[in-house]
């Protein structure tokens, strides 16, 4: 049985960024993932540039202004401070598998699935179906098995259009007239390539075939017929507040999603799982570090994006009002800041101040008395 100081589990984006800054490191650290190396889901990750991370040169294409629309209004995300980013997780994967391939102290198993946890005097036997190995630390960033009520459903598709468009406008959410939350998302994506996405969140199945010619029929209608998918993107994000919280004596440690890396409202993962993942270094190296889901600040986000995760899944009419009337009133910093999970107190107590009070004041009485989503 090999021994190791860290064993990570699940090569996706929190795995491989945390592998990432232990390369080269006085650790020796083993990488485990149950699929192909050959067998990744490409997908892309969005941010707003609010905190630095190692993978910054990788951003395919920024943006300094978003729109929202909803009902024939129109209102203005200004990102100019903090530029709108996307990452390609191909670009991403290849970095970080290229930088664990020239180093000497991470390995990574492919096609490997643990069958297995044991603790034994603290430490770690990860039985699996190519052997065993022996860990100080587990960071184990699979999924989590519970049911989630909401989910964030999206259908992408990357174009290339046969004319030039001119003055395209990036839509962080442009709401259509259905009855249930949804909405179409349109970014540039540089090399003439725009991504549009057709995004609900709802408890129910989606079929994907019918949300792709959603897709197809909102790309008609604007731009035309002359135009090539040159890929698609498809996936589903669980929208939960109740998250693991990691005991900070332990050494097995939740990463990723199911420890809350992933902001219940929106979808937005991968610059909180930077943010984990630098925590946890700091936590490795001995230095006073903060469990990232179990700030005040974390605890507060939680319970607003609870009650708006109700409001949504009872109401989604109204909801569309709400979240439209979070940007339109308020200034764009502080949408920025309360979206990217580092908001003021203040920033807090003016979104509220901002939004429909009798309804949000119904489920906030009403969120202390039923279970959370």
């Amino acid at each position: 049985m090999k021994d190791y100081d860290i064993v990570i589990v699940g090569a996706g984006c929190s795995g491989l960024s945390l592998a990432f800054r232990l390369i080269n490191s006085a650790y020796s650290v083993c990488l485990i993932e149950n699929k192909s190396v050959t067998n990744r889901i490409r997908k892309t990750w969005s941010y707003w540039d609010t905190y630095k991370h190692p993978f910054k040169h990788l951003d395919k294409y920024t943006n300094n202004k978003l729109s929202i629309h909803n009902n024939n209004s129109t209102s203005i995300l200004d990102c100019s401070e903090h530029n709108y980013c996307s990452i390609d997780s191909d670009d991403f994967d290849k970095h970080v598998l290229t930088k664990i391939d020239e180093c000497t102290n991470v390995e990574i198993m492919f096609d490997t699935e643990i069958k297995e946890i044991i603790t034994t005097d603290n430490t770690y036997d990860i039985k699996f179906n190519k052997g065993s190995i022996n860990a100080k630390y587990i960071f184990d960033s699979r999924p989590d098995r519970r049911v989630i009520e909401m989910r964030q459903i999206f259908k992408g598709l990357f174009v290339r259009f046969g004319k030039q468009i001119n003055n395209f406008n990036a839509q962080l959410m442009d709401f259509t007239k259905k009855s249930e939350f949804h909405f179409f998302y349109c970014l540039p994506m540089g090399d003439d390539m725009y991504l549009f996405e057709s995004t609900y969140y709802t408890s129910m199945k989606k079929d994907k075939n019918k949300m792709t010619d959603e897709v197809h029929e909102y790309i008609k209608q604007r731009y035309g017929n002359e135009y090539s998918v040159v890929r698609e993107e498809y996936g589903e994000i669980p929208l939960t507040t109740n998250v693991k919280i990691n005991n900070k004596n332990s050494k097995y440690i939740n990463i990723g999603i199911p420890s809350g890396a992933t902001r219940a409202s929106t979808g937005y993962t991968f610059l909180n799982i930077q943010k984990q993942t630098d925590e946890y270094i700091k936590k490795l190296n001995g230095d006073t570090y903060t469990e990232y889901s179990d700030t005040f600040r974390s605890r507060v986000l939680r319970k607003m994006d609870n009650v708006l995760l109700q409001i949504i899944k009872d109401h989604p009419m109204v909801s569309k009002n709400i979240l439209y009337r979070m940007f339109k009133c308020n200034d764009s910093k502080r949408v920025i800041r309360f979206l990217s999970d580092k908001p003021t107190l203040l920033d807090i107590l003016l979104i509220v101040w901002n939004m429909p009070k009798l309804i949000f004041i119904k489920y906030a009485i009403k969120s202390f008395t039923t279970r959370s989503i």
